[in-house]
């Protein structure tokens, strides 16, 4: 099935107590899927989410939220989607989205390929806004700037993790970036902080913005109390600190709290689509 242009509508609003806003409409444009299979997913066998060579998307019994942060119009954390309904989270779907025979998309194409998927099939409607929040900047804790013990400037070049230029693994290829996340635990090889960032936000209740000055990459492996086993303790029963305390403690970093305009996207309106 071949897609119209949609409308989504969007604006930029501060938050207040008052309701959000949409302001002028906008037609999206851009690139489209050729052809569109949604079916909800009622036998729960398997998960899926992958993107293929040619560009095309496949969803096997996931829930839509796995694609709904595309659709923002600016770029925004996962947190940061606002007024979702709970079945956007609760009902599962296979999708099969194709685009058209040898068109290659780009990967920002891609991500325009999603946004009118939802907007032509889940009839999305929102906006885009700002909001105060508490925020965490990521700084040196010691005023002589002495790192924590498990912290090491990394010794290896990695190729960069989305590089297109990168070569295919070999004998002789240097590691890539990695970021490894396990249940009270976090391995990082070569990364830079203003890259790894990201990865803090749900450990820190908040987005994390780097502002250690450190430059190039590093490893560690950080050890912390999984959340939610005694959010109101210092420690587990198996001893490990909390995830502030640990990045203190074995990184000689910590987090300070601060007040900051967050973009957000409002979702507006959506529906649940008609299979086909």
């Amino acid at each position: 099935m071949a897609f119209r242009r949609a409308v989504l509508l969007v604006g930029v609003v501060a938050a207040t107590t008052s309701p959000l806003r949409s302001q002028q409409p906008a037609v999206i444009s851009g690139a489209q899927f050729d052809v569109v299979s949604i079916k909800r997913n009622s036998e729960m066998n398997g998960v899926a989410l992958r993107t293929l060579p040619d560009g095309t998307l496949m969803m096997t019994n996931q829930p839509l939220w796995s694609i709904l942060i595309y659709a923002s119009p600016v770029p925004v954390l996962p947190r940061n989607v606002k007024g979702a309904p709970n079945w956007v989270t609760t009902d599962r779907y296979d999708i099969i989205a194709k685009p058209a025979p040898d068109s290659h998309p780009t990967r920002e194409q891609r991500i325009e390929m999603m946004r009118n998927l939802l907007i032509e099939r889940f009839k999305l409607g929102g906006h885009v806004a700002e909001e105060e929040q508490t925020t965490f900047a990521l700084v040196v804790a010691r005023s002589d700037r002495r790192l924590g013990p498990q912290l090491k400037k990394s010794e290896v070049e990695c190729t960069p993790p989305l590089s297109v230029a990168a070569p295919p693994p070999g004998p002789s290829t240097p590691p890539r970036c990695v970021v490894r996340m396990g249940a009270g635990s976090m391995e990082v090889t070569g990364m830079p902080f203003d890259r790894l960032v990201n990865s803090f936000n749900s450990l820190a209740g908040g987005q994390v913005f780097d502002r250690t000055g450190l430059e190039g990459g590093y490893d560690f492996t950080l050890h912390f109390a999984p959340p939610g086993l005694n959010a109101n303790a210092s420690t587990t029963p198996d001893d490990a600190p909390q995830f502030v305390t640990a990045l203190q403690e074995q990184l000689g970093l910590k987090l300070v709290p601060e007040k900051t305009k967050v973009t957000i996207f409002v979702i507006d309106h959506i529906e649940r689509p008609t299979p086909n």
